[in-house]
C-alpha cells in the first residue's frame, strides 16, 4: 500500500525440522550399514525413499510461510504453490499474547497471537516471538497515537 514500510518479518523456528531431520538420520544410518547384492539395492531403495520423504516433508511444514510487519499491517502468506494471504489490520488489533513451553523459552520459540475482535490468528513456532511481539506492539501503539 501507498506509503507503508516493511518493520519486521518473522520466521518460523528451525525446531520446526526436527523430525524430517530424524527421518534424514534413520536414511543416512540404513544406508550405512555394511550389505551386499540384493539386500545393498533394497538398501539404497528404501534409503532413497526416506530422503525424498523427508525433504517432501521438510518442504511442507515450511509451507512458503511469511510473517511480515508492516506500518499498518501484519501480514501471513503460506503456499508454494497455492499461495493464501492473510492480512490484519493493526489499528484494529486488540491483543498481542505470547505462549511457551519450556522447551521454547531455552531455544526461543513460541507461539505470537494477536486478537482481532473475537477472531485469535496464531503464528507457531515463531523464532524470537518476544521481539515479534514487542514489534507488533509498537507498530500498534505508533497507529494509535495521535501525535503522528
Amino acid at each position: 500500500m501507498d506509503g507503508e514500510q516493511i518493520v519486521y518479518e518473522a520466521r518460523q523456528h528451525w525446531i520446526i525440522y526436527w523430525k524430517p531431520f530424524l527421518l534424514l538420520l534413520a536414511s543416512i544410518a540404513i544406508f550405512a550399514i555394511p550389505t551386499q547384492d540384493v539386500q545393498f539395492t533394497i538398501q539404497i531403495i528404501a534409503s532413497a525413499v526416506m530422503l525424498i520423504g523427508a525433504a517432501i516433508w521438510a518442504l511442507n511444514i515450511y509451507g512458503g510461510r511469511k510473517y511480515i510487519l508492516t506500518t499498518s499491517r501484519l501480514i501471513l502468506k503460506r503456499g508454494i504453490i497455492r499461495r493464501e494471504s492473510t492480512d490484519l489490520i493493526l489499528r484494529r488489533c486488540e491483543g498481542v499474547s505470547i505462549r511457551q513451553s519450556i522447551m521454547g523459552r531455552i531455544f526461543r520459540y513460541g507461539t505470537v497471537a494477536v486478537s482481532t475482535g473475537e477472531v485469535v490468528n496464531e503464528f507457531r513456532l515463531i523464532e524470537d516471538p518476544v521481539r515479534f511481539s514487542t514489534q507488533i506492539n509498537q507498530q500498534i501503539s505508533h497507529n494509535f497515537d495521535p501525535m503522528v
